[in-house]
């Protein structure tokens, strides 16, 4: 036997962003999303994601709502900003010289 009271459900009127909940639902969505592009999550470190094709390799990692892209090939890293994109609000902050407090050096060169 049910009551009335049962029968109702609650309708979200504004966003979910800063209750506690946020975060862990947006890496659900996030992880969801990126997982149906074909990259392939770290088993040690959830915000790793990897994809391989062929000698073709990215690597993301996800701090927070950041996204951090390294790749060996620049037209997979065009298609995966183009897919994340679409799927969220973003802003290409280009190139990264720091993250986490750690400096990033490159040797194009080689």
């Amino acid at each position: 036997m049910t009551t009335e009271k049962e029968m109702f459900v609650c309708k979200l009127k504004k966003s979910i962003y800063r209750l506690k909940q946020a975060s862990k639902q947006w890496y659900l969505k996030f992880n969801d999303i990126i997982l149906s592009y074909g990259f392939i999550e770290n088993i040690v470190d959830q915000r790793i994601y990897i994809k391989v094709n062929e000698s073709k390799f990215i690597i993301l990692v996800l701090y927070v709502d950041d996204i951090l892209l390294a790749t060996n090939d620049i037209i997979l890293l065009h298609d995966v900003k183009k897919f994340l994109s679409n799927k969220f609000e973003m802003k290409d902050m280009g190139e990264a010289s720091y993250v986490i407090g750690m400096e990033i050096f490159r040797e194009r060169s080689q």
